[in-house]
């Protein structure tokens, strides 16, 4: 069979200054479209990707320092979307005894679908069990030096069950429809630098809205080694020229508002053209990544090279990362083979990765964040798939990360009866939020306050606070 998803669900990333059409009446926007045409210059200096700043106008005379004086080995969060909503009770499925004759119910024909054989037992909760085709991050989880906490049930009160809405809520940190800026883009803000673009990296086509800032530049490439500075319609020393003219232009205060935006794109542009042009001298990755072709297992290649990539003996001031993980995960039919597939690309891809950092040296400076807009429905429909759910699965992988839940699986037992883990539409009820998570690793991991980038984070405890978990 084949899958359907929602029309048009899959949202690219946000597009700066072009946004997305109105799929929904009274869809948000997604962060980081409001961007005006000279913000955009940019793009008609003939650059392979955008660098990108919402408010970079706003501090064009402050782009200075050369990009030694910024280089240095920050602590990286990497942060991998699994587009669509991912099918939770699939990935960490239900299969013990608490739970079979209430999954045998809601799901006779999906859980027939997976191989009990080869699933295993997660160990921080018995009740549960690892997706065969997860088996890179359960791999993960066994492994002594990487650490991984589970969120089983993660979400917010309230759940929207709108991909657009949703995941514009993960993005920007916040239920606020009307945010323009992403979280990871506000801790930029605060820490970043205006002449840095590599700080904030979407390695795929356009910007992740998550890195979508207000003040700073952050940058998305498709590709770190065919990032190129072309000059249109010009060829061998007149591109020598022109880019030596171009380089003079990043370099001269003018005055004027038009000009000096020009100026600060083309500096930020040919310093981001220099930071990658260091990693063609980064060996390709000794460890073994999925031979499958998968944009995301490319683009996490890059990722590790990037971390690795020295200029001087330090290393590039990437502060966080942004992809898309494997395949798309909307399933209201056909969830298999699809969905089986999806996931074990991009379980090994992670894998992986973590061990093509630890090949690097670089593990112990960087944390990932695996997450979806949202679970599937625990009650499958007649279609072989099931539809929007509420709470979902996320996951911390680090080195120093503390091994075990956050928050925990809530069961399957019926909204009205005694240990209810459902909600009263039959969706499965959240045990932690995803504020809770993102103001733990500002705070914990990232060494500043949630407070003025998480809204709400600052909050007394019982006042609304959100509860920060345990990470590191």
């Amino acid at each position: 069979m084949n899958q359907r998803h929602c029309t048009d669900y899959a949202r690219s990333h946000a597009k700066a200054g072009v946004g997305l059409p109105a799929i929904e009446p009274g869809m948000p926007a997604p962060a980081g479209t409001g961007l005006s045409r000279r913000s955009m210059m940019l793009r008609s200096l003939g650059l392979g990707m955008a660098v990108y700043g919402a408010g970079a106008a706003k501090s064009v005379d402050h782009v200075e320092a050369a990009i030694n004086d910024a280089l240095g080995q920050h602590k990286v969060v990497v942060s991998v979307f699994v587009d669509g909503g991912w099918d939770a009770l699939s990935v960490l499925a239900p299969l013990g005894s608490a739970h079979e004759a209430r999954l045998t119910t809601l799901r006779p024909n999906l859980l027939g679908t997976i191989n009990r054989a080869q699933t295993s037992v997660f160990a921080a909760d018995p009740s549960l069990s690892w997706h065969p085709a997860a088996a890179g991050l359960r791999d993960l989880w066994n492994d002594p030096s990487v650490g991984v906490a589970v969120a089983p049930a993660v979400g917010y009160a309230s759940p929207n069950y709108s991909h657009f809405t949703s995941r514009h809520f993960w993005e920007v940190g916040s239920l606020d429809v009307g945010a323009s800026t992403g979280w990871m883009g506000r801790y930029l803000d605060r820490v970043g630098r205006s002449d840095v673009p590599i700080q904030g990296v979407t390695i795929g086509g356009t910007l992740s809205p998550t890195m979508a800032t207000g003040s700073v530049p952050v940058a998305a490439v498709s590709d770190v080694d065919n990032y190129k500075y072309w000059y249109p319609n010009a060829w061998g020393s007149l591109t020598t020229e022109a880019m030596a003219e171009l380089r003079a232009v990043g370099s001269r205060a003018s005055g004027d508002a038009e000009r000096d935006v020009a100026r600060m794109v083309s500096q930020a542009s040919m310093t981001l053209v220099d930071d990658l042009g260091a990693t063609a001298a980064v060996p390709q990755p000794t460890v073994a990544y999925p031979a499958d072709k998968s944009a995301f297992v490319d683009g996490l290649k890059d990722a590790a090279r990037l971390l690795g990539t020295r200029v001087g003996g330090n290393a590039l001031p990437v502060r966080c990362l942004a992809l898309r993980a494997h395949g798309g995960y909307d399933t209201h039919s056909g969830q298999e083979p699809s969905f089986s597939t999806n996931l074990r690309i991009t379980a090994e891809g992670i894998k992986a990765f973590w061990a093509d950092l630890q090949a690097r040296g670089e593990d112990d400076r960087v944390v990932m964040l695996v997450w979806s807009e949202f679970g599937r429905r625990p009650q499958e429909n007649g279609s072989a798939g099931c539809d929007h759910g509420a709470a979902g699965t996320a996951m911390v992988i680090g080195k120093t990360v503390k091994q075990g839940m956050i928050g925990e699986f809530p069961g399957l037992k019926a909204y009205g009866t005694v240990g209810a883990g459902l909600m009263q539409d039959g969706n499965v009820r959240a045990t932690s939020d995803f504020r809770g998570i993102y103001s733990a690793l500002l705070e914990q991991w990232l060494g500043t306050e949630a407070d003025g980038i998480i809204p709400g984070a600052g909050a007394r405890p019982g006042a609304g606070a959100f509860a920060r978990p345990a990470l590191l």
